[in-house]
């Protein structure tokens, strides 16, 4: 799934072609900074020419920044010979922003340090290439956790989280990472540094800058550090259950219930037959392959509410963990949901597409006819509580009509959701995979002057077009 820019050449602004010294720039790059930071061997170059998505893009040189100064000589240089430049965590994107053909990729996992927790001020400063999961281990031992996670946080980095506007499990209960940024340093392309937004609770000074940073995708500068909002980790206890559904009907109902009860879980999390059969064949689980599964935590004064009501909805069975080890291999049940599946085809393509929640039961049915229609294997699973589903195309690519029908049934997909209420993206972004339907969705709701405003907030941060070219908002 290569995207085909010429090793050294990409597109500017004003739809001219920039060709790069190679060169010159790394001669300058190799003046400026340690020698072990910079990779051109083809083995290292290769380590960094996919995405989890398997979007590809082989880059002209990699560098591995350990400080600010660093990153701050990098894009100087890159800015001045025009060199595409895109900074990259762990690569867990599934859209292909984090890859980049010909140009330069800045790793960011070295700046793994978290520099400050506040327990007063409730808050933790932390360089960018720090994993979520290590960060919630250090917050740990301070009492206070992180509560964005999205599936991939046991490597994705807190940098590559913020680019991304990432989401997760946990969020039917506390948002995604936009809820949670109170400050980032933010290198622009020129080699300037800005610190946008404050750590504190409130703060109204100026336009909310910070905000375009946090999902940008890399389009508009590297962020360096941030300040990230931190609570005390839960005193009442959650409890972790998993229950089987004979149809897709009783989700929505039971969605519909728990709302108006006011109950709030901590994860609300579904999964088709096919996922759960998938699980069973490639990872030897013994699950029951209901045709739909919902993976709930709820707090213990709550639980036996939130039984009854599942039941009240038609709930198959319902199992309760018994214990910590228990719960968190129901976690794992979902957190390898998709590796499962992608093993069952040769290539796969996963969604991301929110839905109104009345209209969950609905896109369910909508999206088993997309598959009809197409001929293809399409499985869905994800976040039921906040509408949040992530169907999954299963194809051949080496048979060049189910690459097609796979491209048609994913836009296809995505215009449905759209055309009930919803959205294209709820949390893995628009990369490359999603500009056409990103466009669509747009100029359906009467965005084109919002569309044409990104491409000018665009060009003032980043004027010669260098941060993640033909991405996101780029020209197709």
């Amino acid at each position: 799934m290569a995207f085909p820019l010429a090793e050294t050449i990409f597109r500017q602004r004003k739809g001219s072609v920039a060709k790069v010294d190679s060169q010159t720039l790394l001669t300058e790059l190799r003046g400026a900074l340690p020698t072990s930071e910079i990779l051109t061997d083809p083995k290292s170059l290769e380590d960094y020419g996919k995405d989890m998505g398997e979007y590809e893009g082989f880059p002209l040189v990699v560098v591995r920044p350990s400080s600010e100064a660093e990153v701050m000589k990098t894009l100087e240089i890159a800015n001045r010979n025009r060199a595409p430049i895109l900074a990259r965590g762990a690569g867990s994107s599934l859209t292909g922003a984090a890859v980049l053909e010909g140009g330069m990729i800045l790793d960011m996992r070295s700046m793994d340090k978290v520099i400050k927790v506040d327990p007063v001020n409730w808050y933790v400063q932390v360089q960018p290439g720090i994993s979520l999961w290590d960060l919630n281990a250090e917050l740990k031992q301070h009492g206070f956790f992180f509560p964005p996670d999205p599936a991939s946080s046991y490597i994705c980095t807190v940098g590559g989280a913020i680019a991304e506007g990432s989401g997760g499990l946990r969020c039917v209960r506390y948002g995604t990472m936009k809820d949670w940024v109170l400050s980032v340093r933010l290198v622009l392309p020129s080699g300037k540094v800005v610190r946008l937004g404050e750590p504190l609770p409130k703060n109204r000074a100026g336009y909310d800058l910070l905000h375009l940073i946090v999902g940008s995708e890399g389009t508009l500068g590297v962020i360096t550090e941030a300040y990230l909002k931190i609570i005390p980790i839960p005193t009442v206890p959650m409890r972790r259950f998993l229950a089987t559904f004979g149809s897709w009907g009783p989700i929505g109902l039971a969605i519909t219930k728990m709302r108006t009860s006011g109950m709030l879980p901590g994860l609300f999390e579904f999964l088709d037959r096919d996922h759960i059969h998938a699980l069973n064949e490639k990872m030897d689980r013994h699950l029951d392959e209901a045709e739909a599964t919902l993976i709930v935590d709820m707090e213990e004064p709550n639980l036996d509410k939130m039984i009854e009501l599942l039941q009240s909805c038609g709930a198959l069975t319902i199992h309760v963990a018994k214990d910590e080890a228990e719960a968190e291999d129901l976690y794992e049940v979902r957190a390898n949901a998709l590796l499962a599946v992608k093993s069952m085809a040769p290539a796969a393509i996963v969604g991301d597409v929110t839905v109104p929640l009345d209209k969950l039961g609905d896109y369910f049915d909508s999206v088993k006819e997309v598959a009809e229609e197409h001929r293809l294997r399409i499985f869905v699973m994800g976040h039921a509580g906040d509408g949040n589903v992530h169907p999954t195309i299963l194809y051949d690519d080496s048979k060049i009509e189910e690459k097609e029908s796979m491209g048609s049934a994913f836009d296809e997909i995505c215009r449905r959701a759209v055309a009930m209420g919803g959205t294209v993206t709820g949390e893995h972004g628009v990369g490359v995979q999603k500009m056409k339907v990103f466009r669509e969705q747009l100029q359906l709701r009467d965005g084109g002057e919002a569309l044409d405003l990104m491409k000018r907030i665009k060009e003032v941060f980043d004027p010669n077009g260098i941060m993640n070219p033909g991405k996101y908002v780029a020209e197709e």
